[in-house]
């Protein structure tokens, strides 16, 4: 296999033939970096699921290329709309005060992006602009997008839970300019993935996991005379893990290496104790493939059981 194809394969779709500007942004070292994060969050310490945000940002553009093969700008943005994320992705995101879309935005008028796109005489903020709206990356209103499509799949995939590879169900789907659609038989299966995808990373553990490496970032920040924001927002999730273990914080370093080595000793409950925090699910995605009307009654229940997830306040201690 060419060293420049090794950069892009996977084992979930098929092979797309990349332009050469398209090599030159996987190249790249804001894209490159996505090899360093764990899509999953802080549960890819925790979990089988231990893909990174390159993995999931390769698959989400040859989704868009397959789709959409002549649509250059979106193949562009599919390529870089992850680029602006922490180490740990949205672990710490929120508890800490950050926004990777704001992050993405840097990162593409900086000089190695805006270099690349001006080979193809692309200003950076049609990218941003790009990003910054409703598109067949995110979906449009209520209708599954080509960036949670791949999630749901290399989830799934990645904790075992996926029984048909996705390039046999590719030839069921259709993109609109709205998003997925696709006949009530598949229709069904990604809600169900998208269901199961949802108990594993909204399940309450996970969702611990996620606030103890928060808390451990918090204390060692507390423990230092000054945080750069700027420096943390561009590293990798070993820099992250390495700053833990090495803080002037007892407490810190007690939380990452409770979570790498000892992950058993999390405990979580209903009723709050002096070192507990609190925990709750933020968001669930409510975005299902379009299907005809026979499937409705279907995907109501998968919203039913999907909104379900949302679980009382509970607490973390170890």
């Amino acid at each position: 296999m060419k060293a420049t194809m090794t950069l892009i394969s996977e084992p979930l779709y098929p092979n797309i033939e990349p332009f050469q500007w398209e090599l030159a942004l996987f190249k790249s070292k804001p894209v490159r970096r996505l090899k360093h994060l764990a899509h999953f969050g802080a549960g890819s310490l925790v979990s089988p699921v231990i893909h990174s945000r390159y993995e999931h940002t390769v698959g989400v553009w040859k989704l868009v290329s397959f789709f959409f093969p002549d649509a250059i700008n979106l193949r562009i943005a599919a390529i870089l709309h992850d680029i602006g994320h922490l180490p740990f992705s949205h672990a710490v995101e929120a508890p800490l005060g950050f926004n990777h879309h704001q992050l993405t935005q840097n990162y593409i008028r900086e000089e190695e992006i805006t270099h690349i796109l001006a080979r193809l005489e692309i200003e950076p903020k049609t990218i941003i602009d790009l990003l910054d709206m409703p598109t067949v990356i995110t979906g449009r209103g209520q209708v599954l997008g080509l960036d949670h499509l791949d999630s749901f799949f290399r989830d799934t995939y990645m904790s075992g839970q996926l029984t048909k590879l996705p390039g046999s169900i590719l030839a069921n789907l259709t993109c609109t300019a709205d998003g997925i659609e696709t006949d009530r038989e598949t229709g069904c299966d990604l809600m169900a993935l998208i269901l199961a995808d949802h108990q594993l990373f909204l399940s309450p553990y996970m969702v611990a996991v996620d606030r103890l490496l928060a808390e451990a970032v918090k204390a060692h920040w507390l423990a230092v005379p000054q945080v750069d924001k700027d420096q943390f927002a561009r590293m990798i999730d070993a820099d992250l893990i390495f700053m833990l273990q090495h803080s002037p914080s007892d407490k810190a370093r007690q939380l990452i290496n409770t979570i790498l080595f000892n992950p058993d000793q999390i405990k979580i409950s209903k009723q709050a104790s002096a070192n507990s925090y609190p925990i709750s699910v933020r968001k669930i995605y409510n975005k299902l493939p379009r299907v005809n009307a026979t499937c409705l009654n279907e995907a109501s229940r998968i919203e039913e059981k999907l909104a379900d997830l949302a679980f009382d306040e509970r607490y973390v201690s170890v």
